[in-house]
């Protein structure tokens, strides 16, 4: 067993990883994918890791997009997909990322996960207990026809960053928790663990590429393909169900997002990020029980359940929140998004709309700890009213088309 102390380096590690992909595109749209069929089969798709899209700025490009066309190759029939998930969230927070998502309605279930969980050294009894409440949901939330496939994690020198010491760590508790998986889904009827290698990168795009979801998509349909046909032929009725991503309370909130999406905010967040001296800045919309990145320059995708953020606590008042040390803040100090992305100062101000309600949040937090001198919260409330003044920009302007350069992003295939 590795010690504490690799461990705590194991988690630095990775989260050095993450920021030195800050560049890296990703996908910041709906990863819902839809064929406007009237009986099309319907996949989950739950992870991280690959299914995090990077290398693309749509999820139609990355493997959301690709698998769903795959599929319908092989089985002649539509495919949904709807995508659950963030290279943030580790196994610990995948109860949080689905919610109160009905799991019903899918043919199948594919399960990506748990890459970061390697090479963080997850303790292999922490995990164990994390994949059985998975696995116990989706056995008892989906209906008797559905086909769960639980991939397993891919060589860990798959990852640009992983070499010499760190790889052999990490390969050695991926091949731990593969075991453990490969035990566990051998219990459940219509489950199948699947044991994969990761494709070969395109030379330039160490971090992911659309060709590159486009082989992982082709492999990973060979195996659901056939199981998808034998769901269908199991269900004794179909669900009339339409995927959706989240049904918004604050209406404009959705424009606002598909404005982002265009990077709208992009150079407001980059400038508070060298502002405030920090690690990351973000602009997010607090809707329901989610999250929602307007912007944010940290290597997170669309946003996370609100239930795990610090934001949480921002939205309930009309004040700065500062909170010098997550690790020693009871509200935080728990938190498994935190664990992953070891951010340990946070300072946030609540946006409102124009009713003067909190909708959102902006927030800058760094990896090292920091005073609260640091950060003055007038210079906060600036900021914050300055994000809020462009959130609600956004919202007035609805109806504007995206300019001729926006709407053809999600095509150019961006470069790593």
């Amino acid at each position: 067993m590795e010690s504490r102390t690799a461990r705590a380096a194991a988690k630095l590690w990775y989260t050095r990883m993450l920021y030195v992909q800050q560049s890296v595109p990703v996908p910041r749209d709906s990863p819902v994918i839809t064929s406007g069929a009237d009986d099309p089969d319907r996949v989950l798709l739950i992870g991280n890791g690959p299914t995090h899209g990077w290398g693309t700025v749509t999820h139609e490009l990355a493997l959301t997009g690709q698998l769903a066309r795959a599929l319908t190759r092989r089985t002649r029939i539509p495919t949904d997909i709807r995508y659950i998930g963030d290279e943030m969230m580790p196994l610990a927070a995948v109860q949080s990322w689905i919610g109160d998502s009905a799991l019903a309605p899918y043919d199948l279930v594919l399960v990506v996960l748990s890459m970061n969980d390697a090479v963080r050294l997850t303790p292999a009894d922490d995990y164990r207990a994390d994949m059985t409440r998975l696995l116990d949901r989706l056995s008892a939330e989906t209906k008797p026809s559905a086909r769960i496939v639980v991939a397993g994690i891919q060589d860990v020198e798959s990852l640009p960053e992983y070499r010499g010491v760190a790889a052999r760590l990490g390969q050695r508790r991926a091949d731990l928790l593969n075991a453990i998986t490969r035990e566990l889904v051998g219990r459940y009827d219509g489950f199948a663990f699947f044991e994969h290698r990761a494709p070969q990168a395109e030379p330039g795009r160490p971090y992911g590429s659309p060709a590159l979801y486009q082989q992982w998509s082709e492999a990973f349909a060979d195996v659901c393909a056939p199981l998808l046909v034998e769901a269908r032929a199991l269900d004794p009725y179909r669900f009339q169900h339409e995927l959706a991503e989240h049904d918004w309370q604050w209406k404009p909130g959705e424009q606002v997002m598909a404005a982002g999406e265009h990077g709208s905010l992009d150079a407001l967040v980059a400038e508070a990020k060298t502002h405030f001296g920090v690690d990351a800045a973000w602009v997010s919309l607090m809707d329901g029980d989610r999250q929602f990145y307007v912007a944010n320059t940290a290597p997170a995708g669309r946003g996370m359940p609100a239930e795990l953020t610090t934001c949480q606590y921002t939205v309930q008042g009309d004040d700065p929140l500062i909170i010098e040390n997550t690790l020693r803040d009871e509200r935080t100090k728990d938190s498994p998004v935190l664990d992953l992305s070891q951010l340990r100062f946070y300072a946030g101000m609540p946006i409102k709309n124009e009713a003067g309600e909190n909708i959102g949040t902006f927030c800058v937090q760094s990896v090292l700890p920091r005073s609260r001198a640091s950060v003055s919260e007038e210079d906060l409330r600036d900021w914050a009213s300055r994000a809020q003044g462009e959130v609600l920009k956004l919202a007035a302007d609805g109806d504007r088309q995206p300019a001729p350069e926006d709407a053809q992003r999600p095509d150019a295939d961006a470069s790593v």
